[in-house]
């Protein structure tokens, strides 16, 4: 999550922001929402005055989400998909044993920022990260 410090600086940053928005609507299979296009073109082709605290939050929160995660805490996540996967079945919960399925399945070596504390918590419940690891 942004800290406000970083949140403030972009919302009076019209070019920062501008930019940011421009880059997310051009990422590849993004899949967005229709009204999170809509408020990126918005961003993108506004005039130059400040974002609001709010926009400014939700632009960097949406910029979290697709970041990508090679390694979290040291540990490699292509390892540690493998792990998991192997001990899937130790999972109480089906809809984690698909999501480790559907990692492994198709080769990912990487989880968004929107699945990071997902894939962190399953590690944690496998043991494949230390409970005590913070990421």
């Amino acid at each position: 999550m942004a800290s406000w410090v970083e949140i403030d600086r972009l919302r009076k940053d019209p070019p920062k922001f501008k930019s940011l928005a421009a880059h997310l609507l051009k990422l590849p299979d993004a899949n967005w929402a229709e009204y999170v296009e809509r408020f990126l073109k918005y961003v993108a082709g506004r005039p130059d005055t400040e974002l609001s605290t709010r926009q400014a939050k939700f632009l960097l929160k949406l910029r979290d989400d697709k970041a990508t995660h090679f390694t979290i805490g040291g540990f490699s996540v292509a390892i540690l998909i493998k792990n998991c996967f192997q001990a899937r079945f130790d999972l109480n919960d089906d809809r984690d044993v698909e999501f480790i399925a559907s990692l492994h399945n198709t080769g990912r070596r990487f989880v968004t920022g929107r699945q990071l504390g997902w894939f962190v918590r399953i590690c944690k419940e496998l043991g494949e990260i230390e409970r005590y690891v913070h990421v």
